[in-house]
């Protein structure tokens, strides 16, 4: 009479245990990823005197009238050419403001280089400014490539674009 027999798991015990056999290896696996990406731990640096030595920099911050007087002058033409040659480079520019738009502490500008109707550059500036439609400005930054967008008549619009560190409202 008495054949002791194991309780053969159902069809949903199975999926339930497969289910957590495949949870702890995704855990399992996202931890290991996880190290790869993880902070490297800081290390302190020691002199012969066991005193720790400070690993941040200390430079200064650049001035503003030093930063200003590191922008070059740049013709619209050179620019609009081949915006992505310039990537980087400080350039002032001066002009006006054809469009501003200011929300959230940034700033968007369409500016006619030198007044000329075309000559049109994108300025993003980290920042408000008392810069209106049709203000004289110039601005100091820096050339980001290109910036394309699509204008209200469906057009694709490409100007070269300025991320700038300085505007003056002349």
């Amino acid at each position: 009479m008495g054949e002791n027999k194991p309780d053969k798991l159902s069809a949903g015990g199975k999926a339930v245990i497969g289910l957590v056999g495949l949870c702890c290896l995704g855990v399992i696996l996202v931890v290991a990823i996880g190290g790869l990406f993880a902070p490297e731990a800081e290390t302190s640096d020691y002199n012969s005197s066991s005193e720790p030595v400070q690993t941040t920099s200390s430079e200064p911050e650049e001035s503003e009238s030093d930063y200003k007087a590191s922008c070059e002058s740049l013709s619209f033409k050179e620019l609009n050419k081949n915006p992505e040659a310039y990537i980087g480079k400080r350039v002032k520019l001066s002009g006006t403001v054809v469009q501003i738009m200011e929300s959230y502490g940034y700033t968007d500008i369409r500016m006619d280089v030198n007044d000329n109707f075309g000559d049109t550059v994108y300025v993003t500036y980290d920042g408000s400014t008392s810069a209106l439609e049709d203000s004289s400005i110039t601005i100091y930054g820096e050339v980001a490539g290109s910036y394309t967008y699509e204008s209200q008549a469906g057009w694709m619009i490409t100007l070269p674009q300025i991320d700038a560190m300085y505007i003056t409202v002349e």
